[in-house]
C-alpha cells in the first residue's frame, strides 16, 4: 500500500544491463571497466530521468603474492553522488581469511567450510562489509513527475555459499542508518528512522 506521510510509490524498480571488460594489462597490473545503462522508476510514468548511465574504472596492481592495491572511480548517475572514488587495499593472507579495506565498500571474509574432491568445489564464506546504498529514481508524485532519491549507510552481516560451476547463493543482515529520502522538486525532505534489512540472493 506503500508508506504513509508521504507522497511515495510502494515500489520501485531497477532494470539494467551490465557490460563488463576485465583485462590483464602486465603480470602485475590489471584493468576493469563496465558501463550500465539501465532504467530506475515506479513504472508509472514516461519521464527521461527513468534512463541512467552508471559505471566503473579501475585498476589493481598485484604489490605482493597476498596484497593488491586497487585505485579507480565509479560513475553512479545518481542525484547525490554523481561520482565517487573508490580507493584501497586487499589482503589475503591465507587461503581462508580476504580483508577488503576498500573505499566505500570494506569489507572482511573468512572461510568457514569448504568440500569436495578438490577440496574446494563447494566454499562458505562469513563476512562483515559496509556498504552505502540507495539510488534514484523517477516517479509520479503529486500527479506529476518527479524524482526521489534514497540513501542509506549499511553494517552487513553475511552469509555466502560459492559453488564452482555452480549457483551461488548468499543471505545477509544489515544495520541501516543515515537514511535520507530527497526529492528533486521543492517537496520537504524524509529522514526515516534506522531499520534492519534482510536480503537473499542467488547468481550464476
Amino acid at each position: 500500500e506503500g508508506p504513509k506521510g508521504a507522497d511515495l510509490p510502494p515500489r520501485l524498480y531497477d532494470a539494467y544491463l551490465q557490460l563488463r571488460w576485465l583485462h590483464k594489462l602486465s603480470p602485475r597490473w590489471s584493468a576493469d571497466l563496465s558501463v550500465t545503462p539501465g532504467v530506475y522508476s515506479d513504472f508509472e510514468q514516461s519521464s527521461d530521468e527513468a534512463f541512467r548511465i552508471s559505471g566503473h574504472f579501475g585498476a589493481m596492481f598485484d604489490w605482493t603474492p597476498t596484497t593488491k592495491i586497487a585505485l579507480g572511480v565509479v560513475y553512479l548517475d545518481r542525484d547525490d553522488y554523481r561520482v565517487l572514488p573508490f580507493a584501497g587495499v586487499i589482503w589475503e593472507p591465507s587461503r581462508d581469511l580476504i580483508v577488503e579495506l576498500m573505499v566505500p565498500r570494506p569489507q572482511i571474509s573468512r572461510r568457514v567450510y569448504w568440500h569436495g574432491v578438490m577440496t574446494d568445489e563447494i566454499q562458505d564464506w562469513l563476512y562483515v562489509a559496509g556498504e552505502l546504498g540507495g539510488g534514484t529514481w523517477a516517479i509520479r508524485a503529486d500527479e506529476a513527475a518527479d524524482t526521489v532519491t534514497y540513501s542509506d549507510l549499511r553494517l552487513v552481516v553475511g552469509l555466502k555459499r560459492k559453488v564452482l560451476f555452480g549457483v551461488d547463493y548468499r543471505v545477509e543482515m544489515a544495520y541501516v542508518f543515515a537514511r535520507k529520502i530527497k526529492y528533486r522538486s521543492d517537496t520537504p525532505q524524509i529522514d526515516p528512522t534506522d531499520t534492519i534489512m534482510l536480503r537473499a540472493g542467488m547468481t550464476y
